[in-house]
């Protein structure tokens, strides 16, 4: 039977994703073509750190079930994100990643409806990846939604593959796990406006041999008011792909999951393979996400950060890239501009960062 501790942190490997602006499509003036970007903790937990466009709104973050009635004991062992990046108070433009969660197919409840607690797992039937954005995520995100309306659906065999590649083979040889993954692009009304969406989501089956058992992985999407995504997708890649999860964190979370679970504690060799693991699959997750999330986004560069040496892969959206010691980033079109003199930033300390190619 499957147990939560031989999947610790495994929704890490998926999540760590960060969103950036694009601003295709719309007349700027040379003020707006200079973005900066804020480097922030998740606000629950600091579990993880990303860049925020100045002014964007972070809502949500870390949830820990602590009541086994909701979803069950397998669902309080890891911590879960519900979390969102919204531009405004409505998140007329947004990205959000939805929580992960454990289930057993209600034909192996036993009578169970759907909705209950059956064998420490929520009982849900199990879906397609398509059908789970559809009557599961949706209803989940925008309750209130009307209207919806499927443009588009495509499967992810490339994303699919990334989760197949990182699980752990012990696990696969005893529940013959399989993934299947989607891309679907909608629109629907929702508070007297239109929005356009974009949601990706991977289903983790656990075979015959798994009892039933299935979640959800790495839920996300983005939206834009109606005719103004595409517009969008350079801010929001960017803000995907610039995770960074802290290590004294992770050292905190698996602990806990193994005390949870009755394990011994993991040493610190242990959690630092874990956190290179994590960086690494990200990385891969992300480059298969980015192919299809974002259509009319160009491609990526090499930088070298001014402050640590290190070669950074970031967008080239922008013409120049300034960096701070503390992470954060300003991105811009402007010929000769010098954000450490902009009066309307008001910031210091930024050094441009040297595109390798």
């Amino acid at each position: 039977m499957y147990t939560n501790h031989t999947k610790c942190l495994s929704f890490m490997r998926i999540f760590q994703v960060g969103f950036l602006l694009s601003f295709t499509g719309f007349t700027l003036t040379a003020q707006e073509s200079t973005i900066l970007f804020k480097r922030l903790n998740e606000p629950v937990e600091k579990a993880f750190s990303l860049l925020v466009p100045k002014n964007w709104i972070l809502e949500g973050g870390a949830v820990r079930l602590l009541d086994p009635n909701i979803a069950g004991v397998n669902n309080m062992v890891e911590c879960k994100f519900d979390f969102a990046v919204k531009k405004d108070a409505d998140g007329s433009v947004m990205i959000r990643w939805l929580p992960e969660i454990l289930c057993i197919d209600q034909s192996q409840a036993w009578g169970n409806p759907e909705g209950a607690v059956f064998n420490n797992t929520l009982v849900r039937r199990k879906r397609t990846p398509e059908n789970f954005i559809l009557e599961v995520a949706i209803p989940y995100a925008h309750p209130t939604a009307t209207n919806i309306k499927i443009i588009s659906g495509k499967p992810q065999p490339g994303l699919a593959s990334q989760y197949r590649n990182s699980m752990d083979p012990g696990l696969n040889s005893v529940t013959n796990m399989s993934y299947s993954a989607y891309l679907m692009e909608y629109s629907y009304l929702e508070k007297g406006k239109t929005y356009r969406e974009r949601m990706v989501t991977a289903i983790e089956d656990y075979g015959v041999n798994g009892g039933g058992l299935w979640k959800n992985r790495g839920t996300m999407f983005v939206r834009a008011p109606e005719g103004q995504l595409t517009a969008w997708e350079p801010v929001l890649s960017t803000i995907q792909n610039s995770g960074d999860w802290s290590l004294a964190w992770i050292t905190g979370e698996i602990n806990g999951q193994r005390q949870r679970s009755g394990q011994i504690l993991a040493t610190q060799q242990e959690l630092q393979a874990i956190d290179n693991a994590i960086n690494e699959n990200s990385r891969k997750t992300y480059s298969e996400i980015n192919k299809d999330m974002y259509l009319s986004i160009t491609g990526q560069n090499e930088y070298k950060n001014p402050y640590t040496g290190a070669i950074e892969v970031d967008t080239d959206n922008w013409k120049n890239r300034w960096v701070s010691s503390n992470g954060d980033i300003i991105y811009s079109n402007v010929p000769d501009y010098n954000p450490n003199t902009d009066p309307k930033l008001n910031v210091s300390g930024f050094k441009l960062s040297q595109p390798g190619k």
